[in-house]
């Protein structure tokens, strides 16, 4: 799309990641604004938008997810050729920087993997889900995080599950972090290592098979692979199903490809299941989803507990 102003470019990008639009200052700085699903104004996202006004940064803490956006103005020829190099110029510095960053995280996250002991069965988070730890790994999570008073603090969470985030060539690019308990401070269970990559990173549970899975969580992906004994993939988010989904067709040309979507049926627009019948409509694989609002895990929790009942 030839998106001309800003705004549009900015509005369009916090769609993609799940951050609530608000117009800001081109000024670069980060500014605060709040998650689309996220009713308790957490100010859980950020905002950023170049001084040139050729493009911004859009941050969803929760997920992880970044996403870069740049207008494209340069294509109607208004701009000097010293102009346009200048723009390339700065967007490739920019890229560049966050390679950086990602690059500072990924030596993190590999360090507190090795580092990590492995996941014992009783953890809370997997005793709650119904899951095995699958090889997961537990350590303290440290991240800084902002005070009431807008200063920053450290953040510290003992016995958190560690899941890994691999790239296509097999390395360690970042890590998520889930709590035994919902934390206060950021009011979820689950977190993202500060500066890692996201899109086209995956997990997977199980050996090669034939018909392979591909999920949004751990828990979802613990529940299928336990289930039907395929191998899964763990996209970690909805947005990120598109990009998993494009690698594995590639490694994979002739595998049965099978999104379990996420039901995110009280979400408008049910983003779980809308992301995931985009993937598999550009990859050529099929949907599955569960007949209540949830996950494939929160279906295999409810039938456990109907059982019990």
């Amino acid at each position: 799309m030839n998106i001309q102003h800003l705004e549009d470019a900015c509005r369009q990008a916090c769609e993609q990641i799940g951050v609530d639009y608000q117009p800001v200052a081109a000024d670069g700085v980060w500014h605060v604004a709040n998650l689309s699903d996220d009713h308790k104004g957490k100010n859980d996202a950020r905002i950023k938008l170049f001084p040139d006004r050729q493009g911004g940064i859009v941050w969803n803490h929760k997920s992880g997810e970044r996403q870069t956006f740049f207008i494209n103005r340069m294509q109607q020829g208004s701009l000097s050729p010293e102009e346009r190099a200048r723009i390339e110029g700065e967007k490739r510095r920019r890229e560049a920087g966050l390679l950086q960053r990602q690059n500072k995280a990924a030596k993190r996250a590999k360090s507190l993997w090795d580092n990590a002991s492995p996941a014992p069965a009783s953890h809370p988070y997997l005793v709650r889900k119904h899951v095995k730890p699958h090889w997961l790994r537990v350590a303290t999570w440290e991240r800084l995080i902002l005070q009431e008073n807008r200063k920053p603090a450290k953040l510290v969470i003992e016995n958190a599950l560690l899941v890994p985030l691999y790239n296509a060539s097999g390395a360690i690019r970042s890590l998520q972090a889930i709590f035994p308990a919902r934390s206060p401070e950021l009011d979820r269970d689950k977190d993202m290592l500060s500066g890692g990559g996201l899109a086209g990173l995956f997990w997977w549970l199980g050996a090669k098979s034939d018909t392979v899975l591909i999920a949004e969580g751990f828990a979802t992906a613990a529940t299928l692979h336990e289930e039907t004994g395929h191998r899964v993939y763990i996209a970690f988010t909805a947005n990120n199903l598109l990009a998993v989904g494009r690698l594995l067709r590639e490694k994979l040309p002739d595998a049965e490809l099978v999104f379990c979507a996420d039901n995110d049926t009280k979400t408008l627009g049910n983003p779980g299941l809308t992301k995931a019948t985009e993937a598999a409509q550009a990859v050529n694989g099929s949907v599955a989803v569960p007949p209540i609002h949830g996950d494939f895990n929160d279906y295999a929790v409810f039938l456990k507990e109907l059982g019990n009942g």
